[in-house]
């Protein structure tokens, strides 16, 4: 039996150990913290989803992860050679940051869309009682508060 080195080199008989170690590298992976775990599973919950949903979206996941990682991989092959890492580094790093940036200024604008329409919704609830705008028109409070003009 050759040495670790030995057996990384190019060649069929690397393959053996390279598949299995890269599968089970892969598993580890995912299993580490992060990958937006928390947030899908959050997101899950907050929609009362069910298992098959869970599993969906699990699968969703791997799936975009892989692929994402197989075309930079491919990508880094092709044009691995003409670029200096070093160089390239530092725009990767400004990409990414942009998207993250975007991406959250995205979530914020839908959370914020969303809180401007149940907002709407609510006033609309109160607005079908149509007490109007005549004070005298009102009915008497209660003392259980039950009667009380809407709040304008």
């Amino acid at each position: 039996m050759g040495s670790l080195t030995d057996l990384l080199q190019p060649g069929a008989a690397a393959g053996w150990l390279l598949l299995p170690s890269a599968l089970v590298l892969g598993v580890l992976h995912g299993l580490e913290p992060g990958h937006s775990k928390t947030i899908m599973t959050a997101f899950i919950i907050a929609v009362r989803g069910t298992v098959a949903q869970a599993v969906l979206l699990g699968l969703a996941a791997t799936v975009s992860h892989t692929s994402v990682v197989w075309v930079v991989a491919l990508v880094g092959m092709h044009f691995g050679s003409q670029y200096d890492g070093a160089v390239a580094e530092p725009y990767f790093q400004m990409a990414s940051a942009f998207l993250i940036i975007a991406i959250a200024l995205w979530m914020l604008w839908r959370t914020w869309r969303e809180q401007l329409r149940l907002s709407a919704a609510a006033r609309q609830h109160v607005h079908l009682h149509d007490y109007g705008r005549d004070p005298m028109s009102w009915p008497m409070p209660t003392r259980s508060g039950a009667g009380l003009p809407p709040e304008m």
